[in-house]
């Protein structure tokens, strides 16, 4: 069984945090530590471009099999690899698959964008797709117990649906490796580095679950997992923890034959060794894929909020304030006639518990058997679905996370 402090760090991170001995043979732990020759240093961002175009395109070189199959999101790491299977000539043996709610920019994109580059798509729309307690056991005990439930289970589905013989395409690290969760400044020390992840990575924002006294920090590395020189702390909490003990977990299940060409070593190399500044808000990567495959990338993306990359910045930042405060007027204003959200990741979890007799049934008798257990006595589990059902907050990631706890221990007690 999850002993107290695993309890605590899946309350906190939605995921049990860990260093395992994989890191050390993870592509970008291999990374030279100068930026490349007389390139970025004088400002030849023409010729950083160039070459990040060439260590790109290397990862589609051999892509092999016979079928292949893209999981199709509204971001960038995708559509990247559709444009290099396309290049390579491979339309005719493409499926690109998007799963989602109708209405939000992974679904709606992800189904447009193929619909207009004319390849095998499907589209998986899952507010269709009917949860049962016994899938998500299924999942969790695939997994190894450890992730939020729900995440691991929508991902699964594309593997479901075309089975074992055929390749998959990841866009695992894309974004992350190009800079998407750089801070404004790198933290100085381990210690900020570990304050920083801690406060960004709660997966529960709309309450703390953890108990009082703990420290999300205790279950971290105490000291750095590499020098500072190779990689920036914060990188080095992303890379080695986040994604491989949550991210990795989720999007790449074991049986399958998944690639991953943003873990190329030409890639990994170049993109880990160009000044920091080129990383910031992944602008070199932008940059990159508008010119390595341009007609793709004048098409709408989730990255630029509905926005094509070359769309000008001031219609970039009327769309932001336009979502921000539709955003805070479904926060605040909770009988209002909204819509989905298009930022929405997979179904509209907030909504799902009040109206979706499935969602609402299992989550609630987790919620329950888990209040039966004892093990978060210091959790009022009542009135947080109380309240959550009477509309007077919207604490779908609290519910979800503690039923997904409780579908974890579950499984544990089987295995026993």
């Amino acid at each position: 069984m999850f002993d107290d402090d695993e309890i605590l760090a899946f309350l906190h991170f939605g995921y049990l945090p860990q260093v395992t001995e994989d890191v050390k043979h993870q592509a970008w732990t291999r990374i030279r530590t100068l930026v490349l020759d007389n390139i970025g240093k004088d400002g030849n961002e023409v010729g950083l471009v160039t070459q990040g175009v060439r260590a790109l395109k290397s990862a589609f070189r051999n892509p092999g099999g016979d079928t292949h199959i893209i999981p199709l999101s509204g971001g960038l790491d995708s559509r990247a690899i559709l444009g290099g299977l396309l290049e390579a000539g491979l339309k005719d043996q493409i499926t690109t698959v998007t799963f989602g709610s109708p209405g939000t920019f992974d679904f709606d994109i992800g189904c447009d964008m193929a619909r207009k580059i004319g390849v095998h798509h499907e589209c998986i729309d899952l507010t269709q797709v009917r949860l049962t307690q016994e899938l998500l056991e299924k999942t969790a005990q695939e997994v190894g117990m450890q992730v939020w439930s729900f995440d691991a289970y929508y991902n699964r589905l594309i593997c479901e649906r075309f089975g074992r013989d055929t390749t998959y395409w990841s866009g695992f690290m894309g974004d992350p490796l190009a800079g998407s969760h750089l801070l404004p400044e790198s933290s100085k020390t381990w210690d900020i580095a570990l304050s920083r992840f801690v406060s960004r990575n709660r997966f529960s924002r709309s309450i703390d679950l953890t108990a009082p006294g703990f420290d999300p920090k205790d279950v971290l590395p105490q000291s750095p997992i590499f020098e500072n020189t190779r990689l920036s702390y914060d990188d080095q909490l992303d890379f080695a923890i986040r994604q491989q003990s949550y991210i990795r977990v989720v999007v790449l299940p074991g049986g399958y034959d998944y690639r991953t060409p943003f873990l190329h070593p030409d890639w990994v190399d170049f993109i880990l060794s160009v000044p920091r500044r080129y990383r910031e808000n992944m602008y070199l990567y932008k940059e990159i894929l508008k010119q390595a495959y341009p007609k793709l990338f004048s098409f709408p993306t989730k990255t630029n909020l509905g926005l094509p990359l070359r769309a000008p910045h001031w219609r970039e930042q009327l769309r932001r304030i336009s979502l921000r405060a539709s955003s805070v007027a479904k926060r605040f204003l909770l009988n209002g006639p909204w819509g989905v959200q298009p930022r929405l990741n997979y179904i509209d979890f907030d909504q799902g518990l009040r109206k979706r007799e499935d969602l609402k049934t299992i989550v609630y008798q987790n919620l329950q058997d888990l209040k039966h257990r004892g093990v978060v006595d210091w959790i009022d589990l009542d009135a947080i679905w109380d309240r959550h059902q009477r509309k007077l907050g919207n604490h779908a990631d609290a519910l979800t996370l503690l039923a997904s706890l409780e579908i974890n221990l579950k499984v544990q007690e089987r295995l026993i």
